[in-house]
């Protein structure tokens, strides 16, 4: 078969979750013999491709200044006309079987659909997040969980400067959503993907049909990691930093518990980068933590340095205040034998059974959060114990072949259905 994947990002330093899932479903295609045709955008920071010279022109409008020049990348944000046009001359030469989107949003546009539905190419949408319900990706605004959009109110971004808390990247936001909601794009698509049971809920509440939703979980390549249950004293969080993330809190349990001597000698190590540095920096000192909490930066995946901070943490943490859909950090941690703690919102918790392969606490609630750390650090046997039901439930979950066999499963039920539409 040959199979079109299509992500903004062709760099394993770009992106995050979305980026890894992408790279793992292609090599996981290509092992089981099929054609995979990438279509990106230029960055000098790419992976070699045959592909690359339909690529479309790299930009950022981050780092664009220049007014009228914001305005022009704006639109482009909006609807991609390059993009539409190289993927058309993609489409002619490779005649693809069926067109796997992953993530393209504000670079390669949601325009490309419309040249996939020109060529009557059937198409599967993996929803990473919620831009297809909230322009701003995440139901979250202003430091709270938000469902304002949800039923198609998107005036509300704009109201409420969801986006970098700026009217004007917000309205850019607002009009991209009306735009493709009076075009219908997502109607077009054959075949969402999601990676939780959550996700499937919050985009069928908004108008998706539940029937054209499919529970895909994420996948791992298992052969890159390597289980390690004898654990150091210290417990981490692997991410980005970002207010949604819910590190202050995570700072304030440890601030608790190293006031009443329960810390027993662990630490906390907080890897990653984002916007949130300074601030988190900050509240540590103010908290008298900086002792007990070490902050490592961002770590390459897959580097020697980064598997070592799974591996030997006594185990991890996700603190999030937001709807974390599906994050690929807890199942990495799995995958290393290492248990998480999560917070009750969004997909996590069903990544993990309570009590067994992790703990599940109150999101925002620092003293939910402390016991359940209390209760790992204070007993190592039980970590070490959960660290092993954890790898377990990873390989079940994750598992290379279960998702190949459902991936390719759906892509024959689209491509039928497809040809049923076209008689």
């Amino acid at each position: 078969m040959k199979i079109l994947q299509i992500h903004k990002y062709y760099s394993f330093q770009r992106g995050g979750g979305s980026v890894s899932a992408f790279f793992e479903t292609k090599k996981l295609l290509e092992e089981r013999g099929h054609q995979v045709i990438i279509f990106s955008m230029q960055d000098k920071t790419n992976e070699k491709s045959p592909y690359s010279k339909y690529f479309i022109s790299h930009f950022d409008i981050n780092q664009t200044k220049n007014f009228r020049e914001k305005i022009k990348l704006g639109i482009r944000s909006i609807y991609n006309r390059e993009a539409k046009k190289k993927l058309e001359i993609l489409l002619q030469k490779e005649k693809p079987d069926i067109a796997h989107i992953h993530n393209i949003y504000h670079y390669i546009t949601p325009s490309i659909i419309d040249s996939l539905k020109k060529y009557h190419i059937p198409i599967v949408f993996k929803l990473s997040d919620y831009k297809i319900v909230c322009p701003n990706y995440k139901l979250f605004t202003q430091g709270h969980i938000c469902q304002k959009c949800l039923q198609g109110r998107y005036y509300n971004t704009f109201i409420h400067k969801c986006l970098k808390d700026s009217y004007a990247i917000s309205f850019v936001a607002m009009l991209e959503a009306y735009f493709h909601k009076w075009k219908k794009t997502y109607t077009k698509v054959n075949r969402f993907l999601a990676p939780s049971q959550f996700m499937i809920d919050i985009v069928s509440s908004a108008g998706i049909p539940s029937k054209k939703i499919s529970l895909l979980r994420n996948v791992l390549n298992f052969s890159q990691f390597e289980a390690d249950f004898e654990k150091r004293n210290y417990f981490a969080y692997v991410g980005r930093i970002s207010e949604e993330k819910g590190l202050d809190i995570l700072l304030k349990a440890v601030a608790f518990l190293k006031n009443n001597q329960q810390l027993f000698n662990h630490k906390l190590l907080i890897v990653g980068k984002g916007p949130s540095e300074k601030k988190l920096h900050q509240l540590a000192q103010k908290l008298n933590i900086t002792d007990v909490v070490k902050f490592k930066g961002f770590l390459a995946k897959n580097t020697r340095d980064w598997k070592n901070i799974f591996q030997k943490a006594r185990f991890t943490v996700l603190p999030s205040i937001w709807y974390d859909n599906s994050p690929v950090a807890i199942s990495e941690s799995m995958a290393f034998g290492t248990p998480v703690i999560v917070s009750n919102l969004g997909g996590t918790p069903e990544m993990i059974e309570n009590e067994k392969s992790g703990l599940i606490f109150e999101a925002r609630d620092k003293i939910d959060l402390a016991e359940k750390i209390l209760k790992l650090i204070s007993n190592p046997q039980k970590a070490k114990e959960m660290g092993k039901k954890a790898f377990q439930r990873v390989h079940k979950i994750n598992n290379e072949e279960l998702y190949y066999k459902k991936l390719f499963q759906i892509y024959k039920e689209v491509i039928k259905e497809n040809e049923n539409k076209k008689i």
